[in-house]
């Protein structure tokens, strides 16, 4: 009996350097939040979009490295 072994290109997965992680963070901080991928690190961490239900704030924070 033959086993098909081809992988699905839909689950294939491409990382990212650092470089283009920090990037794609400053990036979408600014598009999205008009403030850089800095600003947005030291709010987050202060606890400042505690409560803040806005979409755009949480897709820019699942892009920090350590939000989760």
């Amino acid at each position: 009996m033959a086993t098909d072994t081809q992988t699905d290109p839909a689950a294939t997965v491409d990382e990212m350097t650092p470089e283009e992680q920090r990037a794609l963070l400053e990036r979408e901080a600014r598009r999205n939040l008009n403030m850089s991928a800095d600003e947005f690190a030291a709010k987050w961490r202060a606890g400042e979009f505690q409560g803040n239900e806005d979409p755009k704030v949480t897709q820019v924070a699942m892009l920090l490295p350590d939000a989760w």
